[in-house]
């Protein structure tokens, strides 16, 4: 990952910059249209999480995609980056100094990540009396699918 420090030096090549874009700018399309796509909210807001941690340049990519996410699926603007925020000032550290296995802190943290996301996305629909996302296996497969996703990144 210390190749990744400085936008200018030996960092991700043209490719990879126009891949990540890409992926950005168009899969929050793709997965407003096909229910059965995963948001990966986890995964994109654990990479967050490490660019926040490392004060990277790359910040603004994870930023991005969770606000095209929100905007494409109808959700509360900016409510994924709400909960990832918190998540990072109150739980990421202690987790962290708890869980020395680098996978093992991946799975807990994603897998938190995407409960409070959604736990949250419920009581915004209580208080405003709204139906942004319905509780089915459809959530469980997405938390499955973010998961092991997040296993082979």
């Amino acid at each position: 990952m210390e190749r990744f420090r400085d936008y200018e030096e030996e960092g991700l090549s043209l490719i990879q910059k126009v891949l990540i874009f890409i992926f950005v700018a168009f899969y929050p399309m793709v997965v407003s249209m096909y229910t059965m796509l995963p948001p990966l909210i986890g995964i994109v807001a654990y990479f967050l999480i490490l660019s926040i941690e490392k004060e990277e340049m790359y910040i603004f990519a994870p930023l991005i995609y969770l606000i095209n996410l929100d905007l494409n699926l109808s959700l509360p603007l900016f409510l994924s980056i709400v909960i990832t925020v918190l998540i990072y000032l109150f739980v990421y550290m202690p987790l962290k100094r708890l869980i020395r296995c680098k996978v093992c802190l991946l799975f807990a943290l994603i897998f938190i990540i995407d409960v409070s996301y959604y736990l949250s996305l419920f009581v915004y629909d209580f208080i405003f009396q709204t139906s942004t996302v319905l509780a089915d296996m459809l959530l469980i497969y997405y938390i499955a699918v973010d998961i092991l996703i997040g296993m082979l990144v």
